[in-house]
């Protein structure tokens, strides 16, 4: 029987993704590799190192399996690679930019979050990376629609998702300016304002910065806010406000209680009045319960 199976690759946001659908655990191995796929993984990597990115084995993973994840870098833009016997996968990073305590590589949006010259950087070597394995295998491109200017994102969102009635992106992302969304809770910003699709709207990130965009529904509570060119972020109705003369301009850290005192602030509340009062006069007050 003929495998009428194509290889295929993916881009999702800055991993591209392979997916051996062609060979399954081979006879014998195939050029020293056990996966074809396996081979093309290692030219890929090779071809990183040529244009400059210092590349190494993982040290952070285990001996026993480092072989299969890779590390590199040149200059601020970093990736990590691994390979399994279905495919493999690279993706790229900085940490320049990010929110993760552990780094950007556990970021979402990474792309996103990519100053604009490490982004510029990326998307050349992405191309690269596609160029060499298009010409190393008949592959096919299964990737979701995900560009990178921020109106036409949104847009591909809105054909995607059921809950809008968009069935192409034949269409003006301002057409939608001035609509509002079904259910009205979901349309009130923290003050109690009616949103809608277009309007500039503040927001707090959070490490408490505040930002600005304009903003369009996307579903339930939430709203995309376009807050530049390339950047899309999604934020719940309650956290969107216009600033106003008594808003903080400048960064307004949330508040940290200590999880010591939240925890002996809730046992005092759920204490019976009998038993604070005689905790009390045990430390010696005088109490009198009304």
């Amino acid at each position: 029987m003929i495998n009428t199976a194509k290889n295929t690759f993916s881009i999702y946001d800055t991993t591209i993704s392979f997916v051996n659908n062609t060979e399954n655990a081979p006879d014998r191995y195939w050029n020293k590799y056990k996966y074809r796929h396996y081979g093309y993984f290692y030219q890929l990597i090779n071809m990183l190192g040529a244009e400059g990115f210092n590349v190494c084995m993982d040290p952070d993973v285990d001996k026993i399996i480092r072989r299969d994840h890779w590390i590199g870098k040149r200059g601020d833009l970093e990736f990590h690679a691994e390979k399994y016997p279905g495919g493999f996968k690279i993706e790229f990073f900085q940490n320049v930019v990010h929110e993760n305590s552990h780094g950007g590589r556990f970021d979402f949006n990474k792309f996103q979050k990519m100053p604009y010259m490490i982004r510029l950087r990326y998307q050349k070597y992405m191309n690269q990376l596609i160029r060499l394995l298009k010409y190393l295998v008949d592959v096919e491109d299964t990737t979701t629609r995900s560009p990178k200017l921020a109106e036409e994102w949104i847009k591909c969102r809105y054909v995607e998702e059921w809950y809008h009635e968009q069935k192409d992106t034949n269409f003006d992302l301002h057409s939608l300016d001035g609509q509002t969304p079904p259910e009205s809770y979901n349309g009130l910003d923290r003050d109690k304002k009616q949103l809608h699709n277009g309007e500039i709207k503040y927001f707090r990130n959070h490490n408490g910065y505040l930002f600005r965009g304009r903003v369009y529904h996307n579903c339930n509570n939430m709203w995309w806010v376009i807050v530049d060119k390339f950047t899309v972020t999604n934020i719940a109705n309650f956290e969107l406000f216009d600033l106003g003369p008594e808003e903080k301009r400048g960064r307004l850290a949330r508040a940290r209680i200590p999880a010591a005192y939240l925890e002996k602030k809730k046992a005092i509340e759920q204490s019976k009045t009998k038993e604070l009062a005689a905790e009390l006069r045990r430390r010696g007050l005088k109490v009198k319960i009304q």
